[in-house]
């Protein structure tokens, strides 16, 4: 009796080692043919690059999905390690997140799905990216002063592009790409056009000093916004200022300039999904929000919203304003209509930036 409970107890054990083997190769053969990707956490709302402390490293991306729940330090969170030392921008190309890190000298690109990191693209002092084709992007970078042209299959450099001084903001329109030459550190006043078939410049065209940011819109058309330019003396005292302006470039000149107030300062040129309206900030310290018809014949009087912000975005009917507080601190990220009406506010990283939207 012994001997029969033995081997019935081999028999049970037999079976079940049956069954286990089974169930291992089903749940192998699941995960082999129909893997669970992790991904999909970031395709439905907007990015937030926050600047972090110069020289602390700690710059860092806010993701807001589209029901408005903010998710702070999302690369770090996927990645286990920081992005760097002052993030400044970000843009979407395909599939992949390319995010510019001025001051640790590198764009970080990630899998903008799931911001698992892919690779860097180790440059001098970079600021904007630009798409150019699916297989090509530029890249603004002050330690060039130029264009670092990008090979988006392999994310290396593949060729550089001489342009004027502290080349900020880039525009692509019909075959041809707008750089802003801000001057950096000093004084510039052009704007760099670039055959980005041919990756050479066409020609260069004077603007108002220091210009920084410029949209596309509808008929093609670049609009360019120049700050304008203040010169102190040892005490930082006011000893000459230049106005700001804002042209319209129509078959490579200018066709409209508007000359601001001297002593304003406007800048964070952004455009409505339309194509039509432009909306700025623009005063001296304090600022307000101003919107712009591009038929409108002069500049406007009154503001949209009489608030100081630290960049502006817009996408989606909504216009966004960053506040980055006391530049230590956490910042705030506000929604408004596209009127000027306030819809919520978000704390996000320190010095939100810039803004990135996945839906374009």
């Amino acid at each position: 009796m012994k001997t029969m409970k033995t081997m019935k107890t081999m028999k049970t054990i037999y079976k079940l080692s049956n069954l286990l083997l089974i169930i291992i190769l089903l749940f192998s053969s699941c995960s082999t043919n129909n893997p669970v990707p992790n991904s999909g956490l970031y395709e439905n709302g907007y990015f937030i690059t926050n600047e972090g402390n110069f020289g602390s490293g700690n710059g860092s991306i806010s993701f807001v999905d589209d029901n408005g729940n903010v998710e702070n330090d999302v690369f770090f969170s996927n990645n286990s390690f920081q992005l760097g030392d002052v993030v400044q921008s970000m843009n979407i190309i395909g599939d992949k997140s390319y995010v510019v890190v001025n001051n640790s000298s590198k764009v970080v690109v990630s899998n903008v799905d799931s911001m698992k990191y892919v690779s860097t693209i180790e440059l001098s002092s970079p600021r904007y990216i630009a798409k150019v084709s699916d297989d090509k992007a530029y890249i603004t970078d002050w330690g060039i002063n130029g264009v670092q042209v990008i090979d988006l299959n392999t994310n290396t450099v593949i060729s550089t592009i001489a342009c004027g001084s502290g080349p900020e903001g880039i525009v692509i329109s019909n075959d041809y790409a707008y750089v802003c030459n801000s001057g950096g550190w000093g004084l510039d006043n052009t704007i760099t056009v670039i055959n980005t078939l041919t990756d050479m410049v066409e020609l260069t065209i004077s603007v108002g000093d220091k210009p920084t940011s410029a949209v596309v819109d509808s008929d093609g058309a670049v609009w360019v916004l120049s700050a304008g330019n203040t010169e102190y003396d040892a005490n930082w005292n006011v000893i000459n200022e230049t106005p700001g302006s804002l042209v319209k470039i129509v078959n490579n000149a200018i066709s409209i300039q508007y000359d601001f107030a001297v002593g304003n300062h406007p800048s964070d040129l952004v455009i409505n999904d339309a194509g039509n309206v432009l909306f700025y900030s623009d005063g001296s310290w304090s600022k307000q929000v101003f919107s712009f018809d591009i038929s409108d014949n002069a500049l406007p009087s009154v503001s949209l919203i009489d608030r100081s912000f630290y960049s502006l975005g817009y996408n989606n009917g909504y216009l966004y304003g960053s506040d980055a507080v006391d530049y230590v601190q956490q910042g705030w990220s506000y929604r408004y209509y596209a009127n000027g009406t306030l819809i919520d506010s978000l704390q996000v990283g320190i010095i939100p930036g810039n803004y990135c939207f996945t839906e374009k």
